[in-house]
């Protein structure tokens, strides 16, 4: 099994390069024949060039960009790349507080009683915008003055799931965003995703969200994994995109009412198994036993220079070699079987509480990604069967169907419930001379 481990090293190298050297030369015939379209409805300025459509906009590339990107990146050169994403999360420099555990408390609920009696408040305004007028303050109020309005904010908060703080002179620096989120009593804690490659350390405290990776959409989720979860968090806007990249929240309270209910229920009994890392097994998967491979896979991991071992106690994972949706298989690191749904830990209020919008395989393959293989999500059932395709997509016309779009601008704080409201993120265009600037910090409380 040790030189099985050995093998798998240098295949998952290997694998890796190849695969992300492909999807990245699929990307780019996909995204020439997109500009043919664009070329004849827009005309780019200077130093950009018609992409194609995304989200129904049209949407203009960088030449400068388009050089970058001639020849393909393979998995070592991204590694190479994001080297201080890496050196941070080896040195485990951020000093912030653990996030408390997860609160749980899904056990016997009665899907079809508690749908027939929804919250009088089930359509209340969300997210609520929030300006300087609505607090009586001033617009160049101090972080004080903010504070002193922590107890309606709260309420708000409670009430409403998300609230965007917009037309604040003070918060339009990252020092100016501290000190109002802490004179609001927020007590920070450390980044659920501490200890992967996906956000970078702005401070202790602070993290910038998922701006380098501007083609990829980011779908609905929650910060909770089955162990960890802040209560609460605040996005702070530094600079917004020069196209897209708009902030996504969903009420997980509405989507619990709004689902077929047979596909709830069906989730509920079942429960849900979250992979958060993997790689195609190769033809190994039909040749040796499973639980071998899987075994050899996991022994790999825990050696590996970086954070995996740490990565793999964090998030109490166990591996598998399971097919995905086309019948694939592919190892995988998944997280402990946990419910789909849970309820308020202040209002007791029923919740869909489940990342697959973010983490299905099937929807990331019909929409902008550009991770690396082996940061390829998937969601199974807690039985490790496969999600059939139609309630996946079921799941994604009902989030879409929900979910609002938040245009954030210089100084924005968008303030969330992390059990309630589930958040992401559109893909985005930065011209030249402009970089997306947006951070989050998360709170115990």
């Amino acid at each position: 099994q040790a030189l099985l481990g050995l093998g798998l090293v240098a295949a998952v190298v290997f694998t890796v390069t190849l695969s992300f050297t492909q999807h990245r030369n699929r990307g780019l015939a996909s995204t020439l024949s997109r500009s043919t379209v664009a070329r004849n409805s827009l005309i780019c300025p200077a130093g950009t060039r018609p992409r194609g459509r995304i989200n129904g906009k049209t949407i203009c590339r960088s030449t400068v960009q388009d050089e970058k990107e001639k020849s393909s990146e393979s998995f070592i050169d991204y590694v190479g790349r994001n080297k201080d994403l890496i050196d941070q999360f080896v040195n485990k420099g951020t000093g912030s507080r653990p996030c408390p555990a997860t609160m749980w408390n899904s056990k016997d609920m009665d899907i079809s009683a508690l749908r027939a009696n929804p919250p009088a408040d089930l359509d209340v305004e969300f997210p609520l915008y929030i300006s300087p007028e609505d607090l009586n303050l001033p617009v160049d109020a101090t972080a004080e003055a903010i504070g002193e309005k922590k107890d309606l904010v709260r309420q708000l908060m409670l009430k409403h799931g998300a609230l965007v703080f917009r037309g604040f002179e003070s918060t339009k620096t990252m020092d100016g965003y501290r000190d109002a989120y802490k004179a609001l009593g927020f007590s920070s804690c450390e980044d659920p995703l501490e200890g992967t490659f996906l956000r970078k350390n702005a401070d202790k405290e602070i993290k910038f969200t998922f701006n380098q990776n501007p083609t990829h959409y980011v779908g609905m989720h929650t910060e909770c994994t089955h162990t960890v979860g802040p209560v609460s968090g605040a996005f702070w806007c530094g600079n917004p995109a020069s196209v897209g990249g708009e902030f996504t929240l969903l009420d997980g309270r509405k989507m619990f009412f709004d689902l077929d209910q047979d596909v709830v229920q069906r989730f509920y009994n079942k429960d849900v198994r979250i992979k958060v890392v993997g790689l195609p097994a190769g033809p190994l998967a039909n040749v040796l036993p499973r639980d071998m491979l899987a075994g050899a896979f996991e022994g790999a991991a825990k050696v590996m220079p970086g954070p995996t071992a740490d990565l793999m106690e964090k998030y109490d994972l166990d591996f598998f070699v399971l097919d995905d949706y086309e019948g694939v298989p592919r190892f995988g690191g998944l997280e402990p079987r946990q419910s789909p749904l849970n309820r308020h830990p202040v209002t007791g209020d029923p919740l869909w509480f489940c990342n697959i919008h973010n983490h299905a395989r099937y929807l990331s393959d019909r929409r902008p990604n550009s991770l690396v293989e082996i940061a390829r999500a998937d969601v199974y059932y807690g039985d490790l069967t496969t999600i059939a395709a139609q309630d996946v997509q079921h799941i994604d016309d009902i989030t879409r169907k929900n979910l609002h779009k938040v245009a954030m601008q210089p100084g924005d704080i968008v303030l969330l419930d992390n059990y309630r409201v589930l958040h992401g993120r559109e893909n985005f265009t930065d011209f030249e001379g402009n970089a997306r600037k947006h951070c989050v910090t998360w709170f115990e409380n």
